[in-house]
């Protein structure tokens, strides 16, 4: 359910194996008339990564680690029993309980937590490789298409992905996407590999996402910025900061790991503001406009795409 593109904060917590990332130096930006401006960072990468085999590769790691996984077994609901969790229909407990369990957590609502309520739709589908699409992130500001978000085609590992996310009340045409920027980079006709699709969370962190014994991290807990979208290296960053916190709140009476976590957390009130003006002022037009202003637009573009300023 994710394109599975790391930023560079994300290599920074943890560095995934070379042979499944492609490392992507430069953004091209579109307007919805597909006149563009190049971006890029110096020392800034996003990576394209091959992400089923990546999933395999981390939970090979947490087992490793002595984890067990249980693939197809869902969570359904908990009874409390004295000073542990009883998960229910399974035979296991605990003395605290993680809800890492996406967008629609199932823990949240068993657990009287808050649940996420601003929502993007997204869809991707994945091609084979096209040698047009080169070695940047290419944005689609497409108000007609992706209101709400944008569009994307990223040159990944061994494959091309091509896709889009909308607002949670639009239905995603992802077919007249393509068909709208075929001239630019020759899809038609072209094998689909794979199709995938999902929500994304963009209301910000969850006011309620702890409890006593119970804690959210990631989708479920609202962990994703509420302007780009990504939230990869916030479960990296956090998770590992929520592990802290429950192994010093069990094992040496530390505070609740919730409020320790809450207060680690980098909410970035500017990405909040800036979804605003996305979802309220005519920001594509706007966009035709400030190209024509060059460096002060690019300045500004980069400061959304790698969260600081940068030359072109």
């Amino acid at each position: 359910h994710t394109t599975g593109i790391l930023v560079e904060e994300a290599q920074a917590e943890w560095v995934a194996p070379s042979a499944l990332v492609r490392k992507l130096s430069r953004v091209r930006l579109y307007a919805p008339s597909q006149r563009y401006v190049d971006l890029r960072c110096n020392g800034y990468h996003f990576f394209a990564t091959d992400t089923v085999e990546l999933m395999r590769f981390l939970a090979d790691d947490t087992r490793r680690a002595g984890v067990e996984i249980r693939f197809g077994s869902a969570f359904a609901g908990v009874t409390t029993a004295n000073a542990t969790l009883a998960l229910d229909g399974h035979d296991v407990a605990c003395r605290f309980l993680v809800g890492a369990d996406g967008v629609n957590s199932r823990v949240a609502r068993a657990m009287g937590l808050d649940s996420n309520t601003r929502l993007l739709k997204g869809v991707e589908w994945e091609y084979e490789p096209i040698e047009r699409a080169g070695d940047r992130l290419h944005c689609f500001v497409d108000p007609e298409h992706a209101p709400g978000y944008i569009g994307w085609v990223v040159p990944g590992v061994g494959v091309t992905q091509v896709g889009l996310a909308v607002n949670d009340s639009r239905k995603p045409d992802i077919a007249g996407f393509v068909e709208h920027i075929d001239a630019r980079f020759g899809l038609r006709g072209r094998r689909v590999n794979a199709k995938r699709g999902g929500m994304i969370p963009i209301n910000g962190l969850l006011e309620r996402f702890h409890g006593d014994r119970v804690l959210l991290v990631g989708d479920a807990a609202g962990m994703v910025s509420p302007l780009t979208a990504g939230g990869i290296h916030k479960s990296y960053r956090y998770g590992r900061v929520a592990a802290d916190a429950i192994a010093d709140h069990l094992e040496r009476g530390g505070p609740n790991p919730g409020d320790a976590l809450k207060v680690a957390y980098k909410r970035d009130a500017w990405k909040h503001w800036a979804r605003w003006c996305y979802d309220n002022l005519p920001v594509a037009g706007c966009m035709e406009l400030a190209l024509h202003s060059g460096g002060l637009f690019r300045r500004a573009a980069s400061k959304v795409f790698f969260d600081r300023y940068a030359s072109g």
